[in-house]
């Protein structure tokens, strides 16, 4: 039997109104979960791993426990999730910048990589806080954490410093010690800033303090060239 070409396009309709309910869908599906992420950022930054909740979490994004449970199964499960999207965010913009700075000289190309890591830190504090959670405690996560994120970030901050004390532009000492001296040096403060904030005036997070922050870091390890 010959088929109406209204019934045709009936059904056509239908599968497109199909397809733009299932895009409507997937993208309220990602919204609560990037909700669900960033909740959970403030909640393991604040609380560490131990301290945090599932449900504290839920409360958090202003979604049911079971929608948290469901898109992430396990407290273990949105933490791995957390770093990699608070981290891979970081190693994003470290990757861009790298990329634009092909053909720059080590000494510079170390500069400006260190004062972006203070610049994002200044953004992005909890990245520090989250940090500080686990890597003052070994264990599995740690592991993890080191093997899937941090390795080459780390790896390729160790080489620049050793090129640049070769060329006599950075303070001798082992380059892994004086890497970490710098990251003491250029998170800590923005993790202590209401007691900074109540001891200057000053909140650190101002676009000049961060900037002062940079020259100030810079100037411990960093050095003139030799005439």
């Amino acid at each position: 039997m010959k088929r109406e070409i209204g019934e045709i396009w009936g059904e056509e309709a239908s599968d497109k109104d199909e397809v733009v309910h299932v895009r409507r869908r997937q993208g309220r599906s990602i919204e609560k979960r990037n909700r669900i992420l960033a909740a959970a950022a403030q909640e393991f930054a604040e609380r560490g791993f131990d301290g945090a909740s599932t449900r504290s979490i839920a409360e958090r994004a202003g979604l049911r426990h079971a929608l948290v449970i469901y898109h992430f199964e396990t407290k273990l499960g949105i933490w791995q999730a957390v770093m990699h999207y608070v981290i891979n965010w970081y190693q994003e913009a470290f990757t861009q910048r790298l990329a634009g700075l092909h053909g720059v000289d080590d000494v510079t190309k170390l500069r400006l990589l260190q004062a972006d890591f203070i610049r994002i830190g200044a953004q992005h504090p909890e990245l520090h806080w989250l940090m500080s959670h686990e890597a003052g405690h070994g264990g599995e996560r740690l592991d993890w954490l080191l093997e899937n994120v941090l390795k080459d970030s780390f790896r390729l901050f160790i080489d620049l410093i050793t090129a640049a004390q070769d060329a006599g532009r950075y303070i001798k000492g082992d380059p892994t010690h004086l890497h970490y001296l710098f990251l003491g040096a250029a998170a800590r403060i923005f993790m202590l800033a209401s007691e900074v904030e109540a001891m200057t005036g000053r909140s650190p997070f101002t676009p000049e303090f961060v900037e002062e922050h940079v020259e100030m870091c810079q100037a411990l390890f960093f050095r003139d060239p030799v005439n």
